[in-house]
């Protein structure tokens, strides 16, 4: 009787070693799922760090062999999966009388780690620069947007860059193909220069497109755009009718010095020339973006008239409406075009938490909501449950960008799993 209760003690702990050892090895396996996009040998090494974390050697009197890592990319679900595997050794205390010295216990742990098609959208505009930013600013947002890119796996995953001011400029364009050179991404990021005003309308469409140009059969299950910006829409993109009566493909903003002035729509900052006009356009020059606001909470003064009076408020109201439409449509994606994109958004500064125009906007117009209303946030005064869901990072001063697209990227992962 005696022997067989120290039999169960011995088994006991065995058991005991071996749920440590799960734990050990399912931490190893995330974070070498994790570090995957540094190549195979810095995520082994990453695992053992993190299974010699949560299981020291000699724990519970256990002897461990070291983990065992292996790699898979399964090209049909487009997604790595990682497997760590390991077995202890176990001494057994009582069993001995029974002619049992130990137990050996094994553990597997296994993450999924899909790939994605990301699109990075920058704000290049002037507010990076002094005297409304701090020195430095445009300096520390591309340290923080090479240190979010170089996250990603080179092989598989698909990575675009733009960047926007009044025009936007694809530096980085996805394919059919899988992977991305983030070389060619990180010098695109250092070579970005700074000016100009708010179209995220236009920046936000450049990114949907290049998500769309991949076939849906081969897209990857996650496909994603992060925004960047220190404020909130203020220009607009269309084909503008001029008091002279022709037509000019441009740019405007509500933060101009003189709002008839018109600007490239591929360029960030180049100025077109100077036109009287009356009227705004109701569409983007695609014809696949209104101006108007589908829910009526952004009205235009005023409100009843036939076209758009040609204001410093209605291009600002447009501006607005403009980039929540695009983002709603890539939010509500379906069928031909691909599956729904999430939508991740990161601000900076105090110009997200102060109105930079007087047209009578309430709290809900402020930049960080409207960043908000971008991604989707839950709990967002225009949140829709049916479609998916991002977050907002905020960063108070350019030190702590590097945090904010932390926090994206383990949100990112959390999805890919």
């Amino acid at each position: 009787m005696l022997a067989m209760i120290g039999l169960a003690i011995d088994l006991g702990m065995a058991y005991l070693v071996k749920t440590k050892l799960s734990a050990a090895v399912d931490a190893a396996a995330l974070a070498a799922g994790r570090a995957i996009a540094q190549g195979e040998g810095a995520a082994s090494a990453e695992a053992a760090k993190f299974f010699a974390v949560n299981y020291p050697n000699g724990l519970l009197g256990a002897a461990v062999a070291p983990p065992s890592t292996s790699f898979n990319y399964d090209h049909n679900a487009k997604s790595w999966e990682v497997t760590v595997s390991t077995t202890a050794t176990a001494p057994a205390y009582f069993a001995k009388v029974l002619g049992r010295n130990s137990f050996t216990v094994g553990a597997t742990g296994t993450t999924t780690i899909a790939s994605l098609d990301l699109i990075l959208v920058l704000d290049s505009t002037s507010s990076l620069n002094p005297p409304t930013s701090p020195p430095g600013t445009a300096a520390l947002l591309k340290s923080a947007a090479k240190y979010f890119i170089n996250k990603f796996d080179e092989r598989n995953d698909r990575i675009g860059l733009i960047h926007f001011a009044m025009g936007a400029e694809e530096d980085a364009s996805i394919t059919a193909s899988r992977g991305f050179n983030k070389g060619k991404v990180s010098d695109a990021i250092d070579a970005i220069t700074v000016g100009g005003y708010t179209n995220v309308e236009e920046a936000l469409r450049l990114a949907k497109r290049q998500l769309d140009t991949v076939p849906p059969g081969q897209q990857s299950r996650l496909r994603i755009i992060v925004l960047f910006s220190d404020g909130a829409p203020n220009g607009v993109a269309g084909d503008f009718v001029t008091d002279a009566g022709t037509t000019v493909r441009g740019s405007v903003s509500s933060e101009s010095t003189d709002i008839g002035q018109l600007f490239a729509i591929d360029r960030r900052n180049h100025l077109i020339g100077t036109y009287g006009m009356t009227y705004l356009p109701g569409w983007d020059y695609t014809g696949s973006v209104s101006a108007y606001n589908p829910d009526g909470t952004r009205n235009f003064v005023p409100s009843d008239a036939s076209q758009i009076p040609y204001t410093l408020c209605n291009i600002n109201r447009a501006a607005r409406n403009m980039a929540e439409n695009i983002a709603n449509a890539a939010r509500a994606e379906s069928g031909a075009l691909g599956t729904p994109i999430v939508i991740y958004t990161i601000g900076l500064g105090t110009r997200l938490t102060t109105h930079e125009v007087d047209c009578g906007y309430g709290s809900s117009e402020l930049g960080v909501n409207i960043m908000k209303r971008f991604a989707n946030v839950k709990g967002v005064d225009t949140y829709k449950p049916d479609q998916p869901a991002g977050i907002f990072a905020y960063a108070a001063k350019a030190t702590e960008l590097d945090a904010a697209f932390d926090s994206i990227y383990r949100d990112i992962l959390r999805l890919s799993k």
